[in-house]
């Protein structure tokens, strides 16, 4: 952490993808901490100041290259100003500096998807495990059960551990790890971390389920109703989470001796799903959509709804950059397995194991004695689907 100009800077790189200096600390972003300066691809800094009146309703200014985020407090509450230049430049004010987590969630995240679009990769809202080399991406609509299903695997020693939420999807169909901290809710709590430990960020299970309602999909869903109306949403959203800050851990400290893989490459997208325990093989175009839409659902809140997808990103419209996104998303389904793991008792850990056994199975290689001449083009070995189609 180094000063500049009287302010201390913190640096972060992803993967090499993109780099970021801030004066506010990305706690989502640890684990990509370095202490190298130099060129960063996103700046974020913290403006002080009465700089913008108070004013009767949302506005979005829109200069040249500067696009603000202003809401009715002006100044006295949360406000987001975006510059592309030879990097992005996001300017924010005191309610997001001290509430971190919206400001990563809400203004910095979708910047990422973005920047990491622009380079020619996806920021794909999924969890990712592994095992010899071979991934599977898991997704769901939030508080599905995909933190508590991902912790039992790991737990049982059945996968490697790449991401939780967002996982980054190379062109070649390789995934790398984005080891955020994982938000952790009351039943995952009591069903998957040993209560006898002093977890980091648990103080005891009333707070946790407190901070849990709190930071839930139920949460979430108000917010975004109250968002629909006239009012300072995102600074009701930082001046909550200022209050009650969501209860994030990292996989260390939940999973003992946990191994975490950089990259391997991706084998098989599910979908979790409610429904009596069974697995059945999905179309790649309902899962291209339902990836898309998980991803909208996270990064669907003011400021991003309402200004990210008319951002310049240095040169390129946003609008472009999903569609590029869309189209790698669309060659990793149509690349992979897919398919839909249903349980009414949460028992997915089971199923992704089920999946995993299936792909991670060897082909069998013919005797030498049983093969025969090279005389003609020889397809390839088939082999014995453990699923059906529905």
């Amino acid at each position: 952490m180094l000063s500049l100009g009287g302010s201390f800077m913190l640096y972060y790189n992803i993967r090499g993808l993109v780099r970021i200096r801030s004066e506010v600390p990305l706690r989502e972003l640890e684990k990509f901490r370095e202490h190298v300066s130099g060129r960063a691809d996103l700046v974020v800094s913290c403006k002080s100041g009465l700089n913008h009146l108070p004013r009767l309703s949302r506005k979005i200014h829109r200069g040249n290259p500067t696009l603000s985020y202003i809401e009715h407090l002006g100044s006295l509450g949360a406000t987001v100003s975006i510059s592309s230049r030879e990097s992005m430049e996001v300017e924010v004010n005191w309610v997001l500096k001290y509430s971190n987590a919206v400001l990563y969630v809400n203004v910095v995240e979708p910047l990422l998807r973005l920047l990491i679009a622009r380079k020619g990769l996806a920021l794909v809202h999924s969890a990712c495990l592994s095992r010899k080399d071979k991934a599977v991406l898991v997704s769901a609509p939030p508080d599905t059960g995909k933190t508590t299903t991902v912790l039992k695997c790991l737990h049982k020693g059945w996968f490697s551990f790449l991401s939780d939420d967002m996982t980054i999807l190379g062109l070649d169909g390789s995934v790398s790890t984005f080891p955020k901290p994982f938000t952790i809710s009351a039943h995952t709590y009591s069903s998957t971390v040993d209560r006898r430990s002093n977890k980091k960020g648990i103080r005891s299970k009333l707070t946790l389920r407190v901070k849990s309602y709190v930071h839930s999909k139920t949460g979430r869903t108000v917010l975004r109703l109250i968002g629909r109306l006239n009012v300072p949403i995102l600074t009701l959203n930082a001046l909550g989470q200022i209050m009650v800050k969501p209860p994030k851990i990292f996989v260390e400290d939940l999973v003992r001796g946990v191994i975490t893989k950089p990259t391997a490459q991706a084998a098989a997208v599910c979908l979790l799903r409610k429904g009596p325990d069974r697995v059945e093989t999905a179309d790649p175009n309902e899962v291209l959509e339902e990836l898309l839409a998980n991803s909208e659902e996270a990064f669907g809140f003011p400021p991003y709804s309402d200004i990210f997808r008319n951002l310049d990103v240095m040169g390129m419209k946003a609008s472009d950059l999903l569609r590029e996104e869309r189209r790698l998303l669309e060659s990793l389904v149509r690349s992979v397995r897919c398919y839909r793991l249903y349980s009414d008792t949460r028992r997915w850990d089971e199923l992704l194991t089920q999946v995993m056994d299936e792909i991670a199975r060897p082909i069998p290689t013919p005797r030498l004695a049983e093969v025969e001449p090279i005389t003609r083009n020889i397809g390839p070995l088939p082999t014995e689907p453990l699923l059906r189609q529905p």
